[in-house]
């Protein structure tokens, strides 16, 4: 339900800012606006996917996990589809995850929401880490002393 109310609100986002900008330019420059950042999109997602891909091919190629990779490109491909679909608000958006420090800054700002959420599960030998990027209120997400692997057995 949630989901649903929020396109509703992001669609009828859309048609205002059209709205308003065709207020501004006049109906047809705004359409023709539209339609050509749509088309003009996938060169730029494309451009931006090749270079996200390579560091990938950099990364595999020493033997490293692309985990920043791999989000960098699952973040460009919702901005692609964000550019795609008509819509000011959503090419602004769409071209702003094209650049690096707003893609990786975005990544960040997931992640730590996203750790707030992960709790730690032991479960007889099997330990699984608590993933908290920031410290707990009263105290720090990790024990000190070295740091342990995030999955295996107990010593």
């Amino acid at each position: 339900m949630v989901f649903f109310l929020g396109v509703l609100l992001f669609i009828a986002a859309e048609i205002a800012s059209f709205v308003v900008v065709a207020e501004q330019i006049g109906f047809l420059w705004a359409l023709a606006i539209l339609i050509v950042v749509s088309a003009l999109g996938p060169l730029v997602v494309r451009r931006v996917g090749v270079g996200v891909l390579a560091h990938t091919r950099e990364r595999l190629a020493r033997g490293e996990v692309p985990t920043r990779e791999l989000l960098d490109g699952l973040v460009v491909l919702i901005g692609g589809v964000m550019i795609c679909v008509p819509g000011f608000i959503g090419d602004a958006v769409g071209l702003l995850l094209m650049i690096g420090p707003v893609r990786h800054l975005v990544i960040r700002a997931a992640g730590h929401r996203l750790a707030r959420r992960v709790q730690t599960v032991r479960s007889g030998p099997w330990r699984v880490i608590d993933t908290r990027s920031r410290p707990r209120r009263g105290g720090s997400s990790a024990p000190p002393g070295p740091p342990s692997p995030p999955l295996g057995r107990e010593p």
